[in-house]
C-alpha cells in the first residue's frame, strides 16, 4: 500500500506543469527591451559628455595611460630585493641636550 501511494505521488509530480510559478529574468529582459525601444532618450539632454566620445578601445586606452603609474609586478626571473631603511639623524634629542 505504501509503495502504491508513493508511485501515485511520483506520477502526479511528473504530470504537473514544469513551468515555474514565478517569473524568470527572461520576461523582465524582454519587457525592458520593448520599453527601451519605445522611449528613446534625447542624447542632447545627456549630461556626461564623455559618453559620446568613447569607442570600443576607450577602456584599453585608459589602461595604457595608467600603466606607467602602477607599481611594478614581481617576476619569477628576478628575485625581490629587501627595502633599504636609512635612519635620519635625530635632531630633537641633540637640541634637548644643549
Amino acid at each position: 500500500m505504501l509503495s502504491l501511494s508513493r508511485n501515485a505521488l511520483i506520477i502526479s509530480r511528473r504530470l504537473a506543469s514544469a513551468a515555474p510559478k514565478t517569473t524568470t529574468g527572461i520576461e523582465h529582459a524582454e519587457t525592458t527591451k520593448k520599453t527601451g525601444e519605445k522611449h528613446q532618450m534625447d542624447q542632447k539632454k545627456y549630461k556626461v559628455e564623455d559618453y559620446h566620445k568613447t569607442n570600443v578601445w576607450s577602456y584599453y586606452k585608459k589602461e595604457e595611460d595608467m600603466e606607467s603609474l602602477r607599481c611594478k609586478q614581481p617576476s619569477n626571473k628576478k628575485p625581490d630585493t629587501q627595502p633599504k631603511v636609512t635612519k635620519k639623524p635625530d635632531t630633537e634629542s641633540k637640541d634637548a641636550k644643549k
